[in-house]
């Protein structure tokens, strides 16, 4: 089974769909994976099931620091989000959890620090933009008992040999909503989310591979073994790769949008 994994959409639904449609003529992908920034906003995935968008294959998503995390825990809480997978096609995975992808597992943690704007602490609803302490001892217990082999967070861990590097234009940004706000974002040439790194260090077992997004461009690394790759949030460029994961060989492969131009890698 391939499961091609997406970056960060922000609400274009309309163009995701193609872009899944795409490939699964290009290469037969049975499923999609989303690494948050999806658009869980009431406005928005209403008006994509008004407009009658359905994805052409299961899309599990997770939440990034860019949704209305209120609204998102309420539809979840009230059910209301069931309804998305009859409509839209769409799987919210929440904080953290675990789903059987034809034969592997994959791991799921949303949520991320803001870096343009103050951080939405949510505090009546214990769901805010970034990842709690309690979130990451869950995703501890979770995927050490579930042994995943391919972990999504939107975000990527700080300090453990990345080498993320945040743009210089976001530096201010960085200093004045993280740093003054009491939050590490890891140093300047390695940086992400600090719950990250710890679940990262607390993990009996390393995945295979690790995907994330947030950063809007590609990156990689190999950190003990596993395949870190961050995803870019390009949805039609021609010159794109796609990150497909490979449930049977539990590889992740990345690809040429377009499959004539070479090898997956």
């Amino acid at each position: 089974m391939r499961v091609l994994i997406l970056g960060d959409v922000h609400g274009q639904h309309g163009k995701l769909a193609a872009a899944l449609r795409q490939a699964q003529a290009d290469y037969r992908i049975e499923a999609a994976i989303q690494v948050g920034d999806f658009g869980f906003y009431k406005n928005l995935l209403g008006a994509a099931s008004a407009g009658r968008v359905r994805y052409p294959v299961p899309l599990h998503a997770i939440d990034g620091n860019h949704e209305d995390h209120a609204w998102l825990r309420r539809a979840r809480l009230t059910g209301a989000a069931h309804s998305w997978a009859r409509e839209l096609n769409l799987i919210y995975q929440p904080r953290p959890s675990v789903a059987v992808l034809g034969a592997a597992k994959v791991g799921f943690l949303g949520g991320a620090l803001h870096v343009d704007r103050p951080q939405k602490h949510n505090w009546l609803g214990g769901f805010p933009n970034y990842i709690l302490r309690r979130h990451r001892e869950q995703a501890v217990t979770l995927f050490n008992r579930e042994r995943p082999e391919l972990i999504v967070t939107h975000s990527c861990p700080a300090r453990i040999g990345l080498g993320m590097q945040s743009t210089a234009a976001m530096q201010p940004g960085v200093a004045e909503h993280i740093v003054a706000a009491g939050f590490d974002p890891g140093p300047a040439d390695d940086c992400g989310e600090v719950e990250l790194s710890r679940l990262w260090c607390e993990l009996a077992y390393k995945p295979r591979a690790w995907v994330f997004g947030h950063f809007h461009r590609a990156h990689e690394a190999v950190i003990e073994g596993t395949r870190f790759v961050g995803v870019s949030d390009e949805l039609d460029g021609p010159h794109r790769r796609l990150a497909i994961w490979d449930t049977e060989e539990k590889k992740l492969l990345l690809c040429p949008a377009d499959p004539s131009a070479g090898n997956p890698g």
